[in-house]
């Protein structure tokens, strides 16, 4: 009996061990990626960048309730205060759970406090995500992404009439990055650089592509 219960146990640890090679998963990259604006400046925390956090809590838990309270509150007053005082390292039970129509206190990995307007475009509009070094940053890799027609006419329009504010790219409610908007961008093609590894580039990618 002893022998059958270890060799079942090894059977289990080889069906559960990833194969050598295999790229690990960022748990934090299969949320859904949104798109908001940044009102007015970013504003450091003072803090050193971070992992990005991982969603601990369900829709229906009580603290997702409260969090979306605090942290998205229609009053600008409430934001700004928030801009000055939120915790970015505190357990986030908003993470992936924040409400779309309303305004998100937030934070990136750590570095920086956004106050952001609504979602106007989110990651159902994209027909296509392709994975590639950053040219920019050595080591980093970026996400260019093709929206489909309505998603183009609605970034289209939004960067024609933004232009000069920021763009904020978020999962699970957290900036992965957040450029300023140059010129309209008509075409529907949109570059997501974030300081991210080849993995979490390829999972991102792979993910929006519905792998």
């Amino acid at each position: 009996m002893r022998i059958l219960a270890l060799a079942l146990l090894l059977l289990a640890t080889a069906c559960t061990t990833p194969e050598p090679g295999t790229p690990s998963k960022d748990p934090f990259l299969s949320g859904p990626l949104t798109f908001r604006k940044v009102e007015g400046e970013a504003v450091p925390t003072a803090q050193s960048p971070t992992s990005y956090p991982v969603p601990q809590h369900d829709a229906d838990n009580p603290a997702v309730t409260e969090a979306k309270a605090v942290r998205q509150p229609t009053d600008p007053a409430a934001r700004k205060h928030l801009l000055e005082t939120f915790d970015c390292t505190a357990r986030d039970p908003l993470l992936g759970h924040d409400d779309r129509n309303l305004p998100l206190v937030t934070c990136d990995a750590g570095e920086f406090r956004y106050d952001l307007g609504p979602v106007f475009l989110d990651g159902d509009r994209i027909m296509k995500a392709t994975a590639n070094p950053d040219p920019n940053s050595t080591g980093h890799h970026t996400v260019t992404i093709e929206f489909d027609p309505q998603g183009a006419k609605t970034f289209g329009d939004f960067t024609a009439a933004n232009i000069g504010s920021r763009i904020a790219i978020l999962v699970n409610g957290r900036v992965l990055s957040a450029p300023t908007i140059q010129s309209a961008i008509p075409g529907g093609v949109v570059n997501i650089a974030g300081r991210l590894t080849k993995d979490q580039a390829d999972q991102l990618a792979a993910q929006l592509n519905g792998s």
